[in-house]
């Protein structure tokens, strides 16, 4: 599987309608003065906000330029600093490839976002366990090296917003360092701080591909917590800004300066007047460009998840006041509004994710100025490309040894019926590529999520880390769990496959 592409099997998308009118505050209104959509009661408290690369690499270049951007953001609507929690590797700013050291730019003639940006977590630092910490607030502030010890300490009276942007699969988030963060931790850590009075209301943006699958089944309206995602449980989100698309960055850059729905979002909040903008109001400006304008020719499903009652609020009560026209256009390049209303005829260049972490090294293969050169470029391409095709050989051939095991064959005959009696190619790649037959499209990833954890950790203890390509199998190791194949059993098989055939 060479990217994370929309599956072929019949999904069920939920269509979410706008709740109620779209209430406006008055122009002057300080932050904290909204009303909330269900308590009708006024906001007394502050806005608090959380954002996260998690990647590492120049290849990931872009998720660490958004987050930038949401920073400066925030910070031109009037959130402190000390609201606000950085966490990324920071290793992309002052990389050896970067050709503007200590600069990050989000679009092509953009400004530099990275100015003045505090980071708040760095290294290693940036993780599953640090950031849920982060997150939940309270007194003891995480002691990691590479960090600030700041975390959301948000009260019953305020605002929380919360963005992600990286790499994604079935049912996690990638992080930079230690292991990926599941979507179970990330609800429970919410709720905890919900009933411990840690927020008013929550809003979380989540840029990665399969990103629906963070809420799918899991969140619903009875929390105050508003969720928008790139892409629903099936399929990529998609880098932008790419060299060679529509349109590209400056020739001194060979990687990818944003992603599609972070750029979208991002671009409206620089160009629009967020006091009086909803929630709603963004997300239909977002779902259009995201999905070039409902062609999703290169383009994804944002949704929407939770207490959509939320979203009539301003974006200002989430992102800040900040304003239109913080970071002007520039002739030539479809940005902020005149990109959010692209006539379907003139859509924006997007490469999905797990491709663009290779554009890269294509583009070091094309630009090489010597034959040494290209021949240097040609081979890191080449074992990117045949380390994934590796990967992709022994998920199947794992997934085809345990089909032949009687036992295992069993369990899948009693969960889907007698079909699955003769395992066939088929059968093979359901497992691999889709929910198994019978699950509701609108169920959680996984039933048991500890399964999910152990499995993908006996799989990595067989076979290898798991890179950002390989998170992708996630969904293999939940369809295992759900059919009743236990860890230890994938982790056999798997060591039979890596050891044995040594494809991995």
């Amino acid at each position: 599987m060479g990217s994370c592409k929309t599956l072929a099997v019949a999904v069920i998308t939920c269509l979410w309608l706008a709740v109620g009118s779209q209430a406006a505050r008055p122009l002057g209104a300080s932050l904290g003065s909204g009303l909330h959509a269900t308590a009708g009661k006024p906001f007394t408290g502050e806005v608090w906000a959380l954002l996260i690369a998690g990647s590492a690499g120049y290849g990931n270049y872009r998720h660490q330029a958004d987050v930038a951007h949401a920073y400066q953001v925030l910070k031109k609507g009037g959130v402190p600093d000390d609201h606000i929690v950085v966490m990324m590797y920071d290793d992309v700013a002052n990389d050896i490839s970067n050709p503007h050291k200590g600069k990050l730019f989000n679009r092509p003639g953009g400004p530099d976002v990275y100015a003045g940006m505090p980071r708040d977590y760095t290294g290693n630092a940036v993780n599953a366990d640090v950031f849920l910490q982060v997150l939940l607030g309270g007194k003891d502030a995480p002691t990691v090296l590479g960090s600030t010890g700041k975390v959301v300490n948000s009260t019953a009276d305020d605002r929380v917003f919360v963005y992600y942007a990286d790499h994604g699969a079935p049912g996690i988030l990638g992080m930079p360092s230690s292991s990926p963060l599941y979507a179970d931790q990330l609800l429970n850590t919410i709720r905890n701080k919900s009933a411990a009075g840690g927020f008013a209301e929550m809003v979380l943006y989540v840029e990665a591909c399969e990103s629906g699958s963070m809420f799918q089944g899991l969140l619903d309206d009875s929390l105050p917590i508003y969720a928008v995602t790139a892409a629903n449980a099936f399929e990529s989100s998609w880098g932008a800004y790419c060299p060679g698309q529509d349109p590209s960055p400056p020739l001194e850059f060979a990687t990818c300066l944003g992603d599609l729905f972070s750029i979208s979002f991002l671009e409206d909040d620089d160009e629009e007047d967020l006091i009086n903008e909803t929630m709603e109001t963004q997300f239909e400006i977002v779902k259009r460009r995201t999905s070039q304008n409902g062609t999703y020719i290169s383009g994804s499903h944002v949704l929407q998840f939770g207490d959509l009652a939320i979203d009539v609020e301003p974006v200002g009560d989430y992102q800040g006041e900040a304003g239109s026209d913080m970071l002007s256009p520039v002739a030539g390049n479809p940005v902020g509004r005149e990109a959010a209303a692209l006539p379907a005829g003139r859509l924006v260049g997007a490469i999905p994710q797990r491709e663009a972490d290779l554009v890269p090294l294509r583009v070091a293969v094309q630009r090489a100025t010597t034959s040494q050169a290209k021949e240097a470029a040609e081979a890191a391409l080449h074992a990117a490309v045949e380390g994934r095709r590796r990967l992709d050989m022994a998920v199947r051939a794992t997934v085809a040894g345990l089909l032949q095991q009687p036992s295992i064959l069993q369990l899948f005959q009693v969960h889907l019926g007698a079909e699955w009696a003769v395992p066939t190619p088929e059968a093979h790649e359901l497992l691999v590529a889709a929910p198994l037959p019978g699950r509701s499209a609108e169920a959680p990833l996984v039933d048991d999520w500890d399964c999910l954890r152990a499995a993908f950790r006996g799989w990595e203890a067989s076979c290898g880390t798991l890179d950002q390509y390989g998170m992708q199998y996630s969904r293999v190791w939940a369809n295992l769990c759900n059919a009743g194949v236990s860890p230890a059993q994938l982790q056999a098989q798997a060591a039979v496959t890596c050891g044995a055939s040594g494809v991995v």
